[in-house]
């Protein structure tokens, strides 16, 4: 469970509370835990005028959140209900370092796209999916056993 300040906690099935990370202010207006590769990720997103997202890596010894410069080939995505990661070998796309939102569940009013966008870390902008073929076709057309009664 991560607060709006950062810190995150574990609680167990016989409901004790641990801390995993210690308060950090980043400043941002909603936080997201997502798991990639065996490690912890936290991502911050500043919802004001202008969307920008910060990604962060726990630290599990020094119970720390540490910013990262970039995801690398790793693609994050967002959803109601839902985040995961994953590589963009496995996914068969040339670009990675982005999050993609799945629905817009994370999204203020402020924002006027609405449902799948595609926010790329090194570029600060949020765009249409239909604008990135590579990851839209990720999407769409969607599986047969969905429309098959």
């Amino acid at each position: 469970v991560v607060d709006r300040f950062g810190t995150t906690f574990t609680v167990r099935p016989d409901s004790t509370v641990e801390l995993v990370a210690e308060h950090v202010d980043f400043g941002g207006d909603r936080k997201l835990l997502v798991e990639s590769e065996g490690e912890l990720l936290l991502v911050d997103m500043h919802e004001s005028s202008r969307l920008r997202i910060d990604v962060f890596k726990l630290c599990e010894r020094e119970k720390k959140w540490m910013k990262l410069k970039n995801l690398a080939r790793k693609v994050l995505f967002l959803g109601h209900g839902c985040s995961f990661s994953a590589s963009t070998l496995d996914l068969c796309v040339s670009k990675g370092n982005c999050v993609i939102f799945i629905d817009d569940a994370f999204l203020s009013v402020m924002n006027l796209l609405h449902g799948k966008c595609v926010f790329h870390l090194d570029q600060g902008r949020l765009s249409p999916m239909s604008h990135y073929p590579e990851y839209f076709n990720l999407f769409w057309p969607p599986p047969d056993w969905i429309f098959k009664s």
